[in-house]
């Protein structure tokens, strides 16, 4: 008797089943929200589901990537980098600045032993890989064969975004849950300003691209915890390394950095005078200090809002950069003076499109104590005057004013109406995104300061001398006048 799987009519149990004969799109539809279990077992069903399936796997599970400092998750990089099928879809590397809890200070008796010597070997592994020189050498090695790399990610982070496992779900970096599972503990939150780790991570990174040669579009370092950030050693770029680095940070389209500079800083005016071709810039100013009462807000802005020139400002800074790309300009984290953000929307207006505001507060003069004006409406007022600006998104969040001096004030900024553009956005009222798209920029302005609430504290919180007012009045009318002279020049 004939075998009946060789006869012609025979079912062949996969090109014959129900699901292989699903249209590719319909097949999609139905996998699209199943857990990641149940559709790593969909694609172990059959060769011809695993083939329609992939190219949706792979783009979501491998275009955009997280990792750690650990040896077992960087090889993991390095194993997709030699892929021949997934390398291609891996645009976007993230290295997250997770380490496990040195929860066993001592030894009691109940704690597993076999999970003390696990966290301990995970400790020196990562102090190894930095102290050796490991960690650029293993992110070189995969940024290199990476063709479609696009996106360098340092954060501290999970995104809350794997909508197919649940609500809040996180994307995590490759290996820490199996880290938790060896140690017995979770992993740690920043350890403060001092705290090197964040700026170790980021020299690696920069030594790893030097290394490969490769030339990502984006390099971007967001930190949430304003405990920590990038110290201005990260941005040192070793006389060796400039050669290389030199033209990849050139070619940056894109570059977010987050500061916690606690001092006068120098070498970051090196780094983005290199990056001076970005289009994109964002700066967050994570715990830095301001220079004085008078003049609010890091140094670096009293470098950065100055005009090009071909000799430094002063003994210590680098000649200023023009940013001649830039089209949106993101601040956040910083209190600064009306007149420095005049100063820089100014200088970068004529290509500026985009300017965000996130957590900025912004001081208040004496005039604007006394008779309760709202300083942001006056700020943006004086930016419709600026001379060929071309800006056509206003984007703001999370905004304050206020005084810093014997009177401390801080009064948040809400807005009547507004949409949230991410779930992040707990208050609706704290957002407000504006185009030019329907209106001109002077009407948006307008359409802002209605909608814009400004509160004040009670009068006898800002009572001021006559003697202080008019002090402070005249000085105001003659920055004022400055201002005016700035905003007229080309820049």
């Amino acid at each position: 008797m004939a075998d009946p799987i060789a006869t012609p009519n025979a079912i062949n149990p996969q090109e014959d089943s129900f699901l292989a004969c699903v249209p590719v799109e319909v097949l999609l539809r139905i996998t699209r929200w199943i857990p990641t279990v149940d559709l790593a077992n969909v694609r172990l069903t059959c060769k011809i589901l695993e083939r329609n399936l992939f190219n949706s796997f792979a783009h979501e599970f491998f275009r955009k990537k997280q990792f750690m400092v650990s040896t077992p998750s960087l090889q993991a990089l390095i194993d997709i980098s030699k892929h021949s099928t997934l390398s291609p879809f891996l645009k976007h590397v993230i290295i997250c600045t997770d380490r496990p809890n040195d929860l066993f200070m001592y030894n009691p008796p109940n704690v597993d032993q076999k999970m003390v010597h696990n966290l301990r070997r995970a400790q020196a592994d990562q102090a190894n890989l930095i102290s050796m020189g490991l960690l650029p050498a293993m992110l070189a090695e995969a940024f290199s064969a990476l063709p479609s790399l696009e996106v360098i990610d340092l954060r501290d982070f999970n995104s809350r975004s794997r909508n197919r496992d649940g609500i809040n779900a996180e994307w995590r970096s490759y290996g820490s849950v199996s880290l938790r599972e060896a140690t017995g503990v979770g992993l740690s939150a920043p350890g403060g300003l001092q705290d090197v780790f964040p700026t170790q991570i980021f020299t690696a990174i920069i030594a790893a691209l030097a290394a490969s040669g490769s030339q990502p579009d984006n390099i971007e370092v967001l930190l949430r915890h304003r405990s920590w950030g990038l110290l201005d050693s990260a941005f040192a770029i070793p006389a060796q390394l400039e050669p290389k680095l030199a033209p990849i940070l050139g070619n940056l389209k894109t570059l977010h950095l987050s500061f916690c500079i606690q001092m006068e800083s120098f070498m970051i005016q090196d780094f983005l005078t290199m990056a001076r071709n970005v289009s994109w810039l964002r700066l967050n100013f994570n715990s830095v200090p301001r220079i004085s009462m008078e003049e609010p807000g890091p140094a670096m802005f009293k470098w950065l809002e100055h005009p090009e020139t071909d000799t430094p400002i002063s003994n210590h800074d680098r000649r200023s950069v023009s940013f001649p790309n830039l089209k949106r300009f993101d601040i956040g984290h910083v209190d600064l003076a009306a007149k420095t953000i005049l100063k820089l929307v100014a200088k970068f207006s004529p290509t500026l499109k985009h300017l965000s505001l996130r957590r900025v507060f912004l001081i208040d003069t004496p005039r604007d104590l006394e008779e309760k004006l709202n300083p942001w409406a006056g700020l943006f007022k004086l930016v419709t005057k600026i001379r060929g600006i071309q800006l056509s998104v206003l984007e703001l969040s999370d905004l304050q004013h206020g005084r810093l001096d014997h009177r401390p004030f801080r009064g948040p900024i809400t807005f009547k109406t507004g949409t949230p553009t991410s779930p992040y956005h707990l208050h609706v009222n704290n957002y407000f995104k504006g185009t030019t798209d329907r209106m001109s920029l002077e009407a948006l302005v307008e359409n802002l300061a209605e909608e814009m609430i400004c509160p004040w504290p009670p009068r006898s919180h800002v009572a001021i001398s006559d003697s202080e007012m008019d002090v402070d009045s005249d000085e105001d009318e003659d920055a004022d006048e400055d201002d005016g002279e700035e905003l007229d020049d080309d820049e």
